[in-house]
């Protein structure tokens, strides 16, 4: 069984997700998504991500320290084989992660301009 190719891991406005492909195959593959963060130093199941189907795992919950090093590792199972884990390379959220632009609101009270700053959604 070949492993998940192409894994990225992407974060906007702290919402962190893990995309990847697969070669298509005969069966539904389904896959096994861990993380594993630096100061625990092992691997365990995220949860939402056990034998799924979709590509793309919501990763969001599982990270708690911005500036903590994770690593996210995963394998495919077709049938009642499994591919071995392909791991990423490390992920900060504060280093590879974006923050969206605020949106503002301009509005005129007599001979006074008022700015309304709010956080990116």
């Amino acid at each position: 069984v070949p492993p998940p190719e192409h894994i990225v891991i992407t974060s906007e406005n702290f919402k962190t997700v893990a995309n990847w492909q697969y070669p298509p195959v005969s069966e539904t593959p389904h896959f096994i998504v861990e993380i594993k963060p630096y100061n625990s130093g092992h691997y365990k199941n995220v949860s939402g991500c056990v034998n799924i189907a979709a590509f793309v795992c919501d990763l969001t919950r599982e990270i708690d320290d911005a500036f903590e090093s994770h690593w996210i590792q995963i394998k495919a199972v077709v049938g009642s084989q499994q591919s071995e884990y392909v791991e990423t390379s490390e992920f900060i959220l504060q280093k590879h992660g974006k923050i969206g632009p605020p949106k503002l609101n301009l509005s005129r009270h007599n001979d006074e301009i008022v700015v309304d700053i709010y956080h990116p959604e």
